[in-house]
């Protein structure tokens, strides 16, 4: 099965209860300007809890935020983990066109809260944390030493992860009709994997 580098990152989130936008376009000023988007930009409220029964358990690197609404700006790479020059060159703006287009802080403090995702990668108040994110085929150091509190995710943790909630959850996860297609595919192959995980990572190729 191939799929695209978007699509898993994007179950990957759901899964783990982020609300969550692909492809989010931050506009332009003008035409003389340029635009960016983000892969994923998501959000996950700290109260998040899926079956009474027998609770699901998301990944450690979200639940540390246990208090707060949890947003992430997701940069996706097939291979190598990275940022983009947008979300990392302050006088571009873009962080602070984002911050503005959500609306996740008051325009007084848009400058404050750009300045510590540029600076750091991440901001932290009492009312929300929000993270760049990366997701790619291999961690990257140079992301590590700039911004050493950023999450970086490889397709290998992703698919595990994917594979074991499916597989764990299958009688709950097996009510999936409305799902799009990539996520019906994930579905497959791992009911044709034999409960497998080795060859559920076998059988999906990530492609660009």
């Amino acid at each position: 099965m191939q799929i695209q580098a978007e699509a898993p990152s994007y179950w990957y989130f759901r899964l783990n209860g982020f609300l969550t936008i692909p492809d989010f376009v931050v506009h332009p000023e003008n035409r003389r300007d340029f635009g960016t988007d983000i892969d994923i930009l998501g959000v996950r409220f700290p109260y998040r809890a899926e079956l009474f029964s027998k609770p699901m358990k998301d990944d450690a690197v979200f639940t540390r935020i246990a208090d707060r609404p949890y947003f992430i700006v997701a940069e996706v790479k097939k291979t190598l983990c990275d940022l983009n020059g947008p979300w990392t060159k302050p006088e571009k703006t873009n962080m602070h066109k984002l911050l503005r287009a959500i609306g996740v802080c008051r325009e007084r403090t848009v400058d404050k809260v750009a300045a510590s995702l540029y600076d750091k990668g991440y901001f932290s108040n009492t009312r929300f944390y929000m993270s760049l994110f990366c997701v790619g085929k291999a961690r990257n150091s140079s992301i590590r030493e700039r911004y050493p509190d950023v999450p970086q995710v490889t397709w290998d943790a992703i698919l595990r992860f994917i594979f074991t909630r499916l597989s764990d959850y299958r009688d709950e996860k097996s009510w999936h009709d409305r799902w799009d297609h990539n996520g019906q595919n994930l579905w497959d192959c791992m009911e044709d994997s034999g409960k497998r995980i080795d060859q559920f990572l076998e059988a999906v190729e990530i492609i660009t």
